[in-house]
């Protein structure tokens, strides 16, 4: 039987999970939706001249590959939920030090040039680094004595 510690942390990880899945897949399939939804003004034609941009269209194409990525970590979130002992290097990783980063360079850079998106985004991932932190700060003596 899992302590009610061990379900604290195991509704965290749940939650960022589908948190990352969330957005890595609405940044994947539809920029462009991610960017209406933050009232970004984007031209209908944006597509074709991001793809003969010699410098944006890698960007682009970069970044929404980072979007598989984040989507492929909020999926590897669902690991801890079974074993919440073997998995806890996974959720220092996908819910600690990505975020750290993540967060980080986000709000920095999006408050530097004044991008609302970046900003909510980097917002996001603090969010979700403070609450990890602080599921695996409270389990951290069960989970040294092995206990879930």
């Amino acid at each position: 039987m899992r302590s009610k510690l061990t379900n604290i942390l195991q509704v965290v990880v749940l939650v960022s999970g589908v948190l990352y899945i969330t957005v890595g897949i609405m940044f994947y399939l539809s920029p462009l939706f991610v960017g209406s939804v933050y009232g970004l003004a984007l031209a209908e034609d944006w597509f074709n001249q991001i793809k003969y941009d010699a410098f944006v269209a890698p960007l682009y194409f970069v970044a929404r590959s980072f979007a598989a990525m984040v989507f492929s970590a909020g999926a590897a979130m669902v690991l801890p939920l079974f074993d919440p002992l073997r998995y806890r290097g996974l959720v220092y990783f996908t819910g600690v030090l990505f975020p750290a980063m993540a967060s980080w360079v986000l709000i920095k850079n999006g408050l530097a040039f004044q991008h609302s998106l970046a900003v909510a985004l980097g917002v996001m991932f603090l969010a979700v680094l403070v609450v990890t932190a602080t599921a695996l700060a409270i389990t951290r003596k069960s989970a040294r004595s092995g206990e879930e």
